[in-house]
């Protein structure tokens, strides 16, 4: 049977705001839900400029049994361990504002692999999950938030040799993180590719290694573009199916901000 990609780390941090489990409405139906999620990234950490980015997390059940759910979280430039179990009823859902600090007892900014599992802490073939994110902060000298909506993945869709990225922003105004989930045992190197106005370098690459089981968010070189695209390539091939790149743009004064997962785009 089919073993977990990735097991998840526990560390400290203070619990802010509490879970809550509630029943899905009647009506309420997903076409998709599958076994196995990613959030390629997660947190709960300390930005520039005066934010505080949380993870505001709903999982939800569509079985009609209980399902052991297993949360994997996998911490920027750290290896995964163990998973944090949950039991989510048959038809019901979990949901927190703080979703990494509060159920994980984690900190800082990451991944999450969700998976449902067996009694044999197996990938169970029949978990139906589904799941949202929304990455929140507090916006600076206001009493509102801002706020980007993080896509789940499924991990049977992830297929990547090459990422696309595009429709973040670069420039005085704005900033922009790229984050690389590497969900192989072994060390993995890849190189990001930004696009230029400058002639003379059209093309900026910069070269990171992801360790195993791990992300690395890294931020992007202040380089005029005029119509920002990035790219992100392994240096030596890898299975398709482990690893996931993503963009994360935000603005430099309020904190709003959006993030696009990279797709294969040739």
């Amino acid at each position: 049977m089919q073993k977990l990609l990735a097991p998840l780390l526990l560390l400290c941090s203070l619990p802010l705001f509490a879970q809550r489990q509630f029943t899905i409405a009647p009506e309420a139906a997903m076409a998709t839900p599958v076994p196995q999620l990613l959030f390629a990234g997660s947190g709960s950490a300390q930005g520039a400029n005066g934010t505080f980015f949380h993870s505001d997390i709903t999982v939800l059940n569509y079985r009609s049994a209980d399902q052991q759910v297993a949360f994997t979280w996998i911490p920027n430039g750290g290896t995964a361990g163990p998973p944090t179990m949950m039991t989510i009823n048959a038809g019901s859902g979990v949901i927190s504002q703080d979703f990494v600090a509060s159920n994980l007892h984690q900190s800082g900014v990451g991944s999450l692999l969700i998976t449902g599992v067996d009694a044999m802490g197996n990938l169970d073939p029949n978990a139906r999950l589904y799941a949202t994110e929304r990455v929140w902060t507090p916006e600076p000298g206001t009493t509102g938030t801002t706020s980007q909506t993080f896509p789940a993945i499924a991990t049977s869709d992830i297929n990547l040799t090459r990422a696309t990225i595009l429709g973040q922003r670069l420039d005085t105004q704005y900033r922009t993180n790229v984050g690389i989930v590497n969900l192989d045992n072994v060390d993995r190197s890849f190189a990001i590719l930004q696009t230029t106005d400058d002639p003379n370098n059209p093309v900026n690459q910069s070269n990171v290694t992801v360790p195993a089981r791990s992300m690395v968010q890294v931020p992007l070189p202040l380089l005029a573009s005029s119509a920002l695209q990035i790219a992100v390539q392994p240096l030596v091939a890898i299975n398709p199916a482990l690893w996931m790149a993503y963009g994360s743009s935000v603005d430099n004064v309020t904190g709003d901000s959006w993030s696009s997962l990279g797709f294969q785009a040739r």
